[in-house]
This record gives structure tokens, sequence and C-alpha cells, in this order.
């Protein structure tokens, strides 16, 4: 396809799609503010090295390998809406000593997770930002990453929940017009040329490594539980129906993007490191715009999903300590985020935000099969939820 009429796809699409989503009819309808919040965390910087590591473990099955990773996460988030209906009265009206202990357990194993996911993100941000502008020097990345964390901190104690959302969505709309814009332009090369529509060969074995490495990107379809923590700003009806339409919206997104980056992705490089900016490599052979809006959508990927999950993390935070307002909350995450920058090696401890998530998921899941115990097939299937998790937490291979 000629590279000129890709970036003009890909860009008509993107401003047609921006336009829609800042319009006021959208950006300020409850339903979709709702939304926001979750499908930044899901689609945050796993969307741009999902595709090269699905090559690589599942090759001509990576779409396949997408799809069940999906279904596995609404497995998990299922389990969170119905105790979002189910658990959240018991555990307000203080009616259930037992299931509160297990939520505030799984709260703990999910804050240490956002702490380490929020700091982990922006120190991905403030690293790609210094890299675009030609310099590698971590300090001053960190430097970056602190002076967003503080900005972020400001702009939750003055204007609270609603003043972050509102920097939220403003990245997320961004985000989803260049991924419509790059989605376009791999659909029109996908029918345009014969060659698009066949997958090089992939000499793929997949045997128990690979399945460690598939179990272990589950953390690149995680974020949907935000909506549970954001019960002071929206009713449990709107956050089950918007993590809901999150989750089908980023499914759809994820299976599309596979199918049509696939025949795009060189075989050869299994094994080898995953860096965000492979994936804009392999999109701008195609054209020389759609790298660049790639680049700038890894921007807003890693400044959204930061954000939504700042957003949990202060929700959180509120719940298992309520003398500490949400204001005072996102001060908190931002001041562990910025320990965190200077005194660990966040790549490193990653590995630990992912099976903090997997434990999370295996206790909601083991909470909803107890609460839904009088309907046996909803309660065998969160249980198998939790199995699952746990099979995650012990065996998988954390992308990171």
């Amino acid at each position: 396809m000629n590279p000129r009429l890709a970036d003009a796809i890909a860009l008509f699409t993107l401003v047609s799609i921006l336009v829609l989503l800042l319009a006021p009819a959208v950006r300020l309808r409850d339903g979709w503010r709702a939304t926001v919040t979750p499908l930044a965390s899901i689609i945050g910087s796993g969307f741009l090295v999902v595709g090269p590591i699905l090559s690589d473990v599942a090759g001509r099955w990576a779409m396949g390998a997408m799809l069940g990773l999906c279904v596995l996460a609404w497995l998990f988030g299922s389990a969170v809406r119905f105790n979002i209906l189910q658990a959240e009265p018991l555990i307000a009206g203080n009616e259930h000593p037992r299931l509160r202990w297990i939520d505030r357990l799984s709260g703990l194993c999910l804050a240490l997770a956002y702490f380490i996911s929020v700091a982990y993100y922006l120190n991905l941000l403030g690293a790609f930002l210094l890299k675009g502008a030609g310099m590698v020097d971590p300090t001053l990345a960190r430097g970056v990453t602190t002076a967003i964390l503080l900005a972020l901190a400001a702009l939750g104690w003055r204007r609270g929940f609603r003043g972050v959302e509102r920097v939220e969505i403003y990245a997320v709309s961004f985000k989803l017009a260049v991924i419509a814009g790059v989605l376009a332009a791999l659909g029109v090369a996908w029918l345009a040329d014969p060659a698009a529509r066949h997958l090089p060969p992939r000499h793929v074995s997949p045997g128990w490594h690979e399945l460690r490495i598939l179990l272990g990107c589950v953390i690149l379809v995680q974020g949907f539980e935000t909506s549970r923590f954001l019960g002071k700003s929206y009713p449990a009806a709107l956050r089950v129906r918007s993590m809901r339409w999150a989750q089908l919206l980023s499914t759809a997104i994820y299976v599309a993007f596979i199918a049509l980056l696939l025949p795009h992705v060189p075989p050869g490089h299994a094994g080898s490191a995953i860096e965000e900016t492979e994936i804009i490599d392999i999109v701008g052979r195609l054209a020389a715009l759609l790298g660049w809006l790639l680049v700038a959508a890894a921007a807003a990927s890693q400044l959204s999903a930061a954000i939504a999950d700042m957003s949990g993390a202060g929700g959180l935070l509120s719940e298992l300590a309520p003398w500490l307002r949400p204001r005072r909350a996102y001060v908190a995450v931002a001041a562990v985020a910025i320990g965190l920058t200077w005194s660990v090696d966040l790549f490193g401890i990653i590995a630990i935000a992912s099976r903090a998530f997997a434990v999370y998921y295996a206790l909601q899941c083991g909470m909803a099969a107890v609460l839904a115990r009088e309907r046996p097939l909803r309660s065998a299937l969160y249980a198998l939820g939790a199995a699952l998790a746990l099979v995650v937490v012990l065996f998988g291979l954390p992308v990171g």
C-alpha cells in the first residue's frame, strides 16, 4: 500500500475519532467518564508490546492466545463486578467480618501493585521522552518522573478525583484516536495487499516455557478492577456497566490489533528483550507517520495508565483508611511512587506487582465463589477463576 495513503487514512481517522471523543456530549457523560479509568489501565503499555510477545510464544495462533487472555480477564472482571454488587453492601454494613478481612487483604496486595505500577509507568514515560529527545540519562529520567508525580499530586490535592480524571480523559481520548488511526491504516493494508493477509513462517513449538510467558501476559490486560474503587464518584450499577464496556472495547481493540499486525511482525526475535520501540519500528515500515503516531500513543499510554492506577490507588487507600481522604491519598500515592523511583530498580520489582495483581484476582474470585454458593454454576466458575489466578501467581513469567 502507498505509504502516503496509509498516512492519510490514519490521520483522517485519528482526527475524526478525537473530535468525537472530545465532543461535550461524549466527554461529559458519566457513563463514558466512568469507563475511561478502567479502559486507560487496560490499554496501557501492554498494547505496545503484546504483538511481538504473542508472535514469539504463539506464532500464527497469536490472535487466539490474545482472545484467551481477554476471556480470562473477563472471568476475573466478572468476579469483581459481582463483588461490587454483592460484597460491597455487606462490607459497608459490617455484616460479614471475615469477608471484610479478606477484602482488606486483597486491597493491601492491590495497593502494593498500584504503587509499583504508577512509578513504573511514569518512569517509562520519563525515559521514553528523553530517548525521543536523543538523551539517555537515568538520573534525569528520574527527575522527569518526579516532576510528573508532583504535578499529579498537586492536581489531586487541589481538584480531587475530578481534576485527575479530567487529565485522564484527554490522554485516553488521544490514545484511542491514535489507535483507531493505526488500526484503520493496517485494515486498509490488509484489504489492499494480499501479502498482508499471509503470515510469515514462524517456527514456534509451544511448550511449558511459552505457556508460562502466556500466563504472565495476563498483566497486560489488567486494570478493569480500578472501577471497584470509584465508589465515591459513581454508583455501583454504573461502575459495573462501565467496567463491562471497558473490557469489551479493549478486547475488540487487542484482538483486531493482533490480527492486523501479525503479518508485519518479522519472525526470529524470540527470546530477545521486547522494547516498546520495536512495535514503532514495525508499524513505521508501513508509513512514516504511523511510527510517529505510535510514539505519541506510547507517551499517552504511560500517562493515562499511571493516572488510572493512581485513581484506583487513591480510592483504595481512602477505603482502607477512611481517615485518609482521596485528596490526601493522591499525595500519599505520589510520595510512595517518588520514593520507589529513587530507591529501587522498578524494572526488577515489577514481577512483584504482577503477582500481587494475580493474588488480588484470586482473592476476589474466592470471595465471589463463596457469595454465589446458591448459584452452583456461577460459584464453580469463580472458583475456577481463583485457581487460574493462583496458577498465574505460581508459574507465570511476568512481562515488563
